[in-house]
């Protein structure tokens, strides 16, 4: 059984309270530098600021293998640990979505869940003239490999017809 304090901390990594700041949509408990401070469009700002890797918030062991291609050691992404990683990060970024579109009904978003060395769960607001992080044309790779899931509440999963929000 989880404590009630830890059911509460993971409750608000999985449904986490939003804010807007100075035109952003940024993660409510995380401090932030101002977004006009940046050099960069506020979807690019958002999408950095407001990302999460797995784990950074939760314990993981997973073993690390050799990537000549990195030059590295990076998580083993065969691994049963990592894989259940992925499948929460997914089940995240589904109620991220969620949780933006509540909370901000007028807004368009896209919620993104990379695999990379460990899951990440990235976000921004889908803004007129400012380009998305990844294009339905440029991620249509990553999804069929299943290292992406991209998530818009403007149209449901991008160019992934089998899973549906």
């Amino acid at each position: 059984m989880l404590r009630l304090s830890t059911a509460r901390k993971v409750a608000d990594v999985l449904w986490p309270e939003f804010r807007e700041y100075d035109g952003a949509i940024v993660l409510a408990n995380v401090p932030v530098p101002a977004p006009g401070a940046q050099e960069r469009a506020l979807g690019d700002y958002e999408r950095f600021h407001g990302h999460t890797h797995i784990q950074d918030v939760f314990r993981w062991d997973v073993p690390r293998t050799y990537d000549p291609e990195w030059d590295t050691e990076r998580p083993d992404a065969e691994s049963p640990q990592f894989a259940e990683a992925w499948e929460l990060a997914q089940q995240m970024g589904r109620m991220w979505l969620a949780k933006l579109v509540a909370q901000f009904p007028g807004y368009r978003f896209r919620v993104y869940v990379t695999k990379l060395d460990d899951p990440i769960v990235h976000f921004h607001r889908v803004r007129d003239g400012e380009r998305p992080w990844f294009t339905d044309a440029e991620a249509a790779e990553q999804i069929v490999e299943g290292t992406l899931l991209l998530l818009d509440s403007g149209h449901g999963q991008a160019a992934a017809p089998s899973a549906a929000i």
